[in-house]
């Protein structure tokens, strides 16, 4: 739990309104939350959520003594009387992370991650020749080389290496100590049979709107660009290898591995998985927990095991 600044309900659901979000409101605008809280570890005064994925009928007896200022709840979760004001929306959880990231910023992170080039240049090595965005943030400890661009509201946490030939679009987060761009391993025999590691000589793009977590590595590709599109989301400890493709909104968990010029359909879903090179994995596929994938696997598939295999309905 933390606390906030005091803030009006109204103001809440006016960010709301300009997301877009359908929500139903019920209780006094006029309230003020101070704080935030989880609903197991309830604060007063405090803007909190009740999952999806449990029914609070379960736990109302435990409140009935708790006044909860503001309930973010399912449309099909009932009003108790312990909910002051209530907000309800079709994903409670998505829409209370939202609310903190869109109103409320962690003043101690932005001391450190800074917009200002003279400031990110004193501890950071940053090239005079990279193209940052005048609203991107870089941390403390960065490397970032020639030929280099980094988009609009980007943040580049502490510790990250990005080597010449990246593209990193707007709204991207990427976390503490991860490598973007370094030659992938590509060795290849030599007559007498001796293996010599080739230079790659391609870049990576990355679209708008990417999570990379800490600790990621991500090769360039080895004449045309590895490329990650829109909205891709990488859990800490994944390893991408070079010339891979990652179609739109697919989710990667940690510690995931995927090989040289492996091609990734949109909206799928990787679980801590090893995925041989030249793999293609098709839109909507789920990798499930563990797998080894050494073959092409189709869209709306779920496989699971080693070697992987699809599930039987």
């Amino acid at each position: 739990m933390s606390n906030l600044s005091r803030i009006n309900i109204s103001r809440i659901l006016n960010y709301l309104d300009s997301l877009e979000v359908t929500y139903y409101f019920s209780g006094d605008k006029n309230n003020i939350v101070t704080c935030y809280s989880s609903l197991f570890e309830y604060k007063a005064n405090s803007l909190t959520f009740v999952s999806s994925l449990n029914d609070f009928k379960d736990y109302a007896y435990d409140f009935k003594n708790t006044n909860v200022q503001l309930a973010i709840i399912s449309n099909q979760e009932q009003h108790y009387e312990c909910f002051q004001n209530v907000l309800k929306v079709e994903k409670p959880k998505y829409i209370f992370f939202k609310i903190l990231s869109g109103l409320f910023e962690d003043e101690l992170e932005n001391e450190y991650l800074s917009t200002v080039s003279n400031k990110y240049k004193e501890n950071s090595f940053v090239s005079d020749d990279a193209v940052i965005h005048e609203k991107a943030k870089i941390g403390t400890g960065c490397v970032i080389e020639k030929d280099v661009e980094i988009g609009e509201n980007t943040v580049i946490h502490h510790n990250v290496v990005i080597k010449s030939g990246t593209k990193i679009g707007k709204d991207c987060n990427v976390l503490s100590g991860t490598v973007i761009g370094e030659t992938g391993f590509n060795p290849l025999k030599r007559d007498d049979g001796s293996r010599e590691l080739i230079k790659h000589y391609g870049g990576i793009t990355i679209e708008d709107d990417v999570h990379i977590g800490d600790n990621c590595s991500i090769s360039k590709g080895t004449l045309n660009d590895t490329l990650l599109k829109r909205e891709v989301k990488l859990n800490k400890h994944v390893v991408i290898a070079h010339n891979v493709v990652i179609n739109k909104d697919t989710v990667f968990t940690s510690p995931t591995f995927v090989g040289g010029s492996v091609v990734i359909g949109k909206n799928c879903h990787i679980a801590a998985t090893t995925i041989r090179n030249q793999c293609v994995i098709g839109d909507n596929a789920v990798l499930g927990l563990g797998s080894v994938v050494v073959k092409n696997v189709n869209s709306d598939v779920t496989v699971v095991g080693n070697p992987a295999k699809p599930m039987k309905k």
